[in-house]
């Protein structure tokens, strides 16, 4: 391996003069042009008449010309009717859809600022996300427009057929009126590669809900390294079904952008439905299906599988949280013919840092690890106590660093300076071992966040909640293990003298304040929370106490 520093294992990739795991991939070539946007990467190769994406349910699609076409339109109503300029912040509040990807390419076409939100927040969760963002624009469907009531700015509108309410003196377009505009007199405008393509929110590494910074250069690294081919052949006839949400990294880099880059059909799930996925995989045909490990377990234990053909599957990919060796066995067993491509990755990294490779047969020694580096990529795993690095075997906190990893938190330069550090390493606060062969082994997280399916759910934040219930002395919030979603919020509360309530009081008054995915789903009542002597809560005691099994 000649793109290995000198003195590097070639095995495992570790380099002991300086710490450092280089990836194994030979590097791949990224744009260098400063003056270069994500848009131009994308349609450059020309796919024309080639079908992009297709909405599952009612079989409408868009070839790439016409995709481009619906971009430059879009853009154009963006830029006219509603005044979209150059580093603006759109907020997009959508479930999936064509024209959610048409959006995102249009909006950063202009040079604006695209940031999504997760259509099951709550109208102050939005709110808050809006205000820190600097949103300027909405973008939404009517279903939605209950959420934003009372928020004064433009506002467009998918579909032309549901009932919109009055916004007041609010501007309020439809998606349609966009695609009539001409396109004539819409300035072509510089962007730079270093410019913010979008804020993606995510609770990141520790605390409450940030703006992760997403330039054009990491959206192109990010389909760069992901799609540089060294692992698997590519093709046309490939077919990938989104059913993951594109608001989150997952759905939208990876899923979405990474495939229209490489010329392949995306089919688009609005909502998700385990046995609608499993009829859109038999009829479309679907080749590429990347799902979160809930979605895993499903498919390998429940008996309506085997009512539909899924012969065509050729590749099921894993992110978001990793997935244990029975459920693998269990997955391969049932589809024997279909390669298992476990990933890592996180919003801060634009989706990936690793993916197993498919074309190797050593994979099977390796179940339930997420892969090697992906090209361009170093990682070191760090040892808490003394923050040095760790060779192979040994576990640490895994840093990264490579170019599709974001340089900012937008406007914190705390929570920047905490997880991002000044020679460009990612601290991703998880406990890691890459291995002799240089597969990576996400082992537990440093970090406190509580990973519940897909979404990260921050204990400081429903914390903070359960504190202003006027019964609540003191509380802690940990994660509890669970077989499906892989971690729930359990709270230990402690309750005022006097007061008493029941379990079910407290999950029913915070699921009316959060987003479901944030509910808490176990309560334990305790008579102290066990803290350091710097007031820190011990989680890790609370959690050996709710995980403990009892005694005969």
């Amino acid at each position: 391996m000649e793109h290995l520093p000198e003195g590097t294992d070639p095995r495992s990739g570790y380099c002991s003069s300086d710490g450092i795991y280089y990836s194994k991939r030979p590097p791949v070539w990224i744009p260098p042009t400063r003056n270069f946007d994500l848009v131009s990467f994308v349609f450059a190769p020309q796919f024309g008449d080639r079908v992009a994406m297709v909405d599952a349910p009612t079989g409408r699609s868009l070839t790439y010309a016409q995709l481009e076409r619906n971009v430059r339109v879009v853009a154009a109503g963006l830029y006219k009717n509603l005044g979209v300029r150059q580093y603006d912040v759109v907020m997009l509040l959508s479930p999936n859809s064509i024209e959610f990807a048409v959006v995102f390419f249009a909006v950063m076409s202009l040079g604006a600022v695209l940031t999504t939100v997760n259509s099951v927040n709550t109208t102050g969760e939005i709110q808050k996300q809006m205000n820190d963002a600097g949103a300027k624009f909405i973008i939404t469907t009517a279903a939605l427009t209950e959420k934003i009531a009372g928020v004064d700015l433009p506002v467009v509108i998918f579909g032309d057929d549901e009932v919109v309410p009055s916004f007041g003196s609010r501007a309020t377009h439809r998606y349609s009126e966009l695609l009539r505009t001409d396109t004539n007199g819409v300035p072509r405008i510089q962007i730079s590669q270093d410019d913010i393509a979008a804020l993606l929110y995510s609770s990141g590494t520790t605390g409450l809900s940030k703006g992760v910074v997403v330039t054009h250069r990491n959206f192109i690294s990010c389909s760069c390294l992901y799609n540089s081919g060294v692992d698997e052949v590519f093709s046309s006839d490939h077919v990938l079904l989104v059913l993951l949400p594109m608001f989150h990294v997952y759905g939208l880099a990876i899923c979405t952008m990474c495939s229209l880059a490489r010329g392949i059909k995306v089919v688009v799930m609005p909502q998700f439905n385990f046995v609608e996925m499993l009829s859109f995989i038999q009829t479309y045909k679907i080749t590429h299906l990347p799902l979160v490990p809930p979605i895993i377990i499903a498919l390998a234990k429940q008996d309506v599988v085997l009512k539909f053909d899924l012969s065509s599957l050729f590749q099921i990919g894993s992110g978001a949280a990793p997935l244990g060796k029975d459920i693998l066995s269990l997955c391969a067993k049932r589809f024997p013919n279909v390669k298992l491509k476990q990933g890592y990755g996180l919003t801060e990294s634009t989706g990936a840092c690793s993916t197993a490779p498919t074309n190797v047969s050593d994979m099977d020694a390796h179940y339930g690890a997420s892969g090697i580096l992906l090209p361009n990529t170093q990682g070191m795993i760090i040892d808490p106590v003394t923050n040095k690095p760790m060779p192979p075997t040994k576990q640490g906190e895994f840093w990264i660093r490579g170019p599709s990893i974001v340089k900012e938190y937008f406007k914190n330069p705390k929570a920047t300076s905490e997880t991002i550090d000044k020679d460009g390493w990612l601290h991703t606060g998880d406990l890691v071992m890459i291995d002799n062969d240089g597969y990576i082994h996400v082992l537990d997280r440093l970090k406190e966040l509580i990973k519940y399916n897909a979404y990260q759910v921050a204990p400081a934040e429903l914390e903070a909640l359960l504190l202003s219930h006027p019964s609540i002395l003191d509380c802690a919030v940990i994660p509890y293990p669970d077989e499906v979603a892989g971690q729930i919020p359990m709270a230990y509360i402690v309750q005022k003298p006097g007061k008493k309530f029941t379990e079910d009081e407290i999950m029913d008054w915070v699921g009316k304040q959060v987003a479901p995915y944030k509910k808490v789903r176990k309560v334990a009542f305790i008579n102290a929370i066990p803290k350091s002597a710097s007031g820190k809560i011990l989680r890790r005691e609370l959690l050996q106490s709710a995980t403990a099994k009892p005694r005969l």
